[in-house]
């Protein structure tokens, strides 16, 4: 059996000021777990995945774009985007987001 691999998230948190920083947690063949971490007025331009996102705002407060839709997410909420629908990320203030993606995009 393999060891569990444990990441403490808040220990992840890398910030820039020029632009949004994201950090690979997890990769495998099943899923991908990325941390975003984003300075007021930052933005993951909206795109899409052939898999399903879940995201889970750590920190902060962010916009997340879904679609045509804005959801603003505080601190240990989530939110879920389907697959092939349009999303990112705006930041709101400081901000930390999980982004837990499966099936593992290929």
């Amino acid at each position: 059996m393999a060891q569990p691999n444990v990441v403490q998230i808040l220990e992840s948190q890398q910030f820039d000021s020029k632009r949004y920083v994201s950090r690979l947690l997890h990769d495998s063949e099943k899923s991908r777990v990325v941390l975003f971490c984003l300075e007021p007025g930052q933005v993951l331009p909206p795109h899409e995945s052939t898999s399903e996102v879940v995201f889970y705002c750590v920190e902060g407060k962010s916009i997340i774009l879904i679609g045509e839709e804005e959801v603003v997410l505080g601190p240990k909420a989530l939110v879920v985007c389907p697959p092939l629908v349009s999303h990112g990320i705006k930041a709101a203030g400081r901000s930390t987001v999980l982004a837990i993606i499966t099936p593992r995009p290929s």
